[in-house]
């Protein structure tokens, strides 16, 4: 028989439909790797000024309905008691922070070496080997100035004031895209990732504020040289998962040896004590379940984003790898691992949707 006479291959319309949805899926994913690569560090900062105003969002919908008045005027509050708040830190805080930062980067040879004695380690033990010089920067990414911070903030700022203010606006407008059959299940994904973003955020910022307050009490109870320094640059890596508190606390503890076994050992044991809180207290009590990402995917994550975007890719490891997580499950194992049950084709829409497209009492 040649090839021409054969039959078709014959599929049922449900088949050929699913086979339409995962060409179409695989598609979107491969052009938007080839976007992301290209334009990686500024949907970075978007990503983050979106998670931020997920917050804000959230916040002032919260105040609006437990206190009265209209959500646009508790934004501008929390907008306005943000933006105060850190200025009046910098202004405050600022002079002595810069002051005690210049002053350990001076000493930090010796700070070094005389932990290395006192930790009875050899010569150079805790020296930065040469191949990692000027390293730091490449890691920063558009962090390394003090122009890229500025920018980047502003960018983060201005997106988080819009997301937060209008919402609906951007979500709408991606719901429009697809048609009115998948526009419930859509707004379904959007409202499980805009919760992600927020239970991140939330537990960030919590996490850092506190472990800051602890660091910086603890130490300057102790008697550490340039606590508020170091109790700063302890409570923000505490962003960084995994690896973040290891390196966050890692300074504080040198410099503690480095002045005295006594003050050493204190030093290490309010580390411990810090983390056991955030590990056991903040993080469960805040996030809950809004990032559940298991601890592999997060140390995977961590590894290809910060080989990518230096260290924003490594910061927003977790809520990034949240939003992927929410995607899978929703357009891939739901419709094809758990059955038609989960079919994105069988959702409906919620009896009452919030703006990121849900009912925004589900927490």
């Amino acid at each position: 028989m040649s090839l021409t006479s054969a039959a078709p291959l014959k599929t049922t319309l449900a088949f050929r439909r699913r086979a339409r949805y995962v060409v179409a899926l695989i598609t979107a994913v491969v052009v938007g790797l080839l976007v992301l690569w290209a334009t990686r560090q500024a949907v970075l900062l978007v990503f983050t000024g979106v998670s931020l105003g997920a917050l804000f969002y959230y916040a002032s919908e919260w105040l609006a309905e437990r206190v009265g008045g209209a959500r646009g005027l508790w934004l501008g509050v929390l907008v306005t008691l943000m933006l105060g708040a850190f200025g009046l830190a910098v202004i405050l805080g600022a002079p002595n922070l810069l002051t005690q930062a210049r002053g350990l980067l001076d000493a930090a040879p010796d700070v070094l070496s005389a932990t290395e004695r006192r930790l009875g380690l050899p010569d150079s033990a805790l020296s930065i080997p040469k191949a990692f010089e000027g390293l730091t920067g490449r890691a920063l990414g558009i962090f390394s100035s003090l122009a890229g911070i500025v920018t980047g903030v502003i960018v983060i700022l201005v997106v988080a004031v819009y997301t937060a203010a209008s919402p609906s606006t951007y979500t709408e407008g991606f719901v429009r895209l697809v048609d009115r059959e998948h526009q419930a299940f859509v707004r379904r994904i959007l409202h499980r990732m805009g919760r992600t973003l927020l239970g991140w955020t939330r537990g960030v910022g919590i996490a850092v504020t506190l472990l800051t307050i602890i660091g910086a009490i603890g130490l300057s109870v102790i008697g550490v040289p340039g606590a508020l320094a170091l109790a700063v640059f302890a409570g923000a890596m505490t962003a960084i998962p995994t690896f973040g508190p290891l390196v966050g606390w890692a300074p504080a503890v040198a410099v503690g040896f480095a002045s005295g076994t006594t003050t050493g050992l204190w030093t290490l044991g309010l580390a411990v004590v810090a983390q056991q809180v955030e590990g056991s207290f903040i993080t469960p009590k805040v996030q809950g379940r809004m990032v559940s990402v298991p601890p592999a995917a997060i140390i995977a994550a961590q590894i290809v984003l910060g080989s990518l975007a230096g260290f924003l890719g490594i910061l927003l490891a977790v809520p990034v790898a949240g939003v992927a997580l929410v995607l899978m499950q929703e357009l891939y194992i739901g419709p094809f691992v758990e059955g038609e049950g989960a079919d994105p084709e069988t959702h409906e829409a919620p009896p009452e949707a919030d703006a990121y497209g849900e009912a925004s009492g589900d927490d």
